[in-house]
């Protein structure tokens, strides 16, 4: 009984430190850019914690996969087919990654996280910030000379490093508001939700969503943060919503008590579809930074 009332009283506290710490990373120091919730690297080792392999077919150029739903799956703001869409038509016959696609899917999963609630928003903020950038970037971008016949030098992930790497705009050994290494932070983030979501489609009744997302969170981005940072992003994922909550936001609000074993039917179907489509584009993006040895940028 008095365990009970201590955590009653002690999450709501802890909750609330962590929000006022987290506030403290959003001020304006440029010093602190390199310990933010997205993945930037205060420690030097990266978990690569590879995915299982590209799987399914590959889209021709801007296609989009048929990804109509059944009537239990409307969803509200947040609805999962939609990231699901963008980015399935991400990925080209080549092998690319289309960026403004890359970034429609990252615009969805932005409202994920803020249906998750107050305490995780705050990533959701960092995400934003880093879809900002990599937006101005490719809006004032000139193309060089060797750039002219290919168009846009920020079309896809493989042009932008090349533009970046040919216009010396990547620093390996200092901070700089490079696009790859802006990308490269949502790419870390984009491991976390992929794992994350995989744990949650494979789960059972009564398992913990935090307990869930806190192994991702520890495989995909806590190496790159520091450790009060852990600290406090171990206390937020207490306060994620339970596993049937989990479903409702996935799937929207179910209308009969009776729907509620279909509902959940067709909201694992929606998350292994997506995360095999995130899987995919996460490994060509690995392919790519590991080819220009752009794993580890400050």
């Amino acid at each position: 009984m008095g365990s009970a009332r201590f955590y009653k009283f002690f999450i709501p506290v802890a909750v609330f430190a962590v929000l006022l710490y987290l506030a403290s990373l959003r001020l304006p120091e440029s010093h602190r850019w390199d310990c933010n919730a997205v993945g930037a690297p205060c420690l030097r080792n990266h978990i690569s914690g590879e995915p299982a392999g590209d799987v399914g077919s590959r889209p021709a150029e801007g296609a989009v996969e048929s990804t109509e739903h059944s009537r239990l799956c409307r969803g509200r703001d947040f609805q999962i087919h939609r990231v699901l869409t963008a980015f399935n038509s991400a990925v080209t016959g080549e092998r690319e990654i289309l960026l403004e696609r890359y970034l429609e899917g990252w615009d969805e999963l932005v409202k994920f996280l803020e249906s998750l609630g107050t305490v995780i928003g705050f990533i959701s903020q960092e995400v934003k910030g880093k879809l900002g950038v990599v937006r101005e970037l490719r809006r004032g971008a000139p193309a060089t000379e060797e750039e002219e016949e290919g168009g846009d030098p920020y079309r896809t992930l493989r042009s932008m490093m090349a533009h970046e790497l040919r216009a010396g705009l990547v620093d390996f050994r200092r901070q700089s508001l490079s696009g790859c290494r802006t990308l490269l932070r949502l790419h870390r983030a984009l491991h976390w939700l992929q794992l994350f979501l995989r744990a949650v489609g494979r789960s059972s009744a009564g398992d913990s969503m935090g307990a869930l997302c806190s192994v991702a969170y520890n495989q995909a981005l806590a190496p790159y943060h520091s450790w009060l940072l852990r600290q406090a992003v171990g206390v937020a994922l207490v306060a994620l919503p339970d596993r049937a909550e989990f479903f409702r936001i996935v799937c929207g609000e179910e209308e009969e008590e009776e729907e509620k074993g279909e509902r959940e039917r067709e909201g694992r179907q929606l998350l292994e579809r997506t995360v095999l489509a995130i899987t995919r584009v996460y490994n060509i993006t690995q392919e790519a930074y590991q080819a220009n040895g752009m794993l580890d940028l400050p």
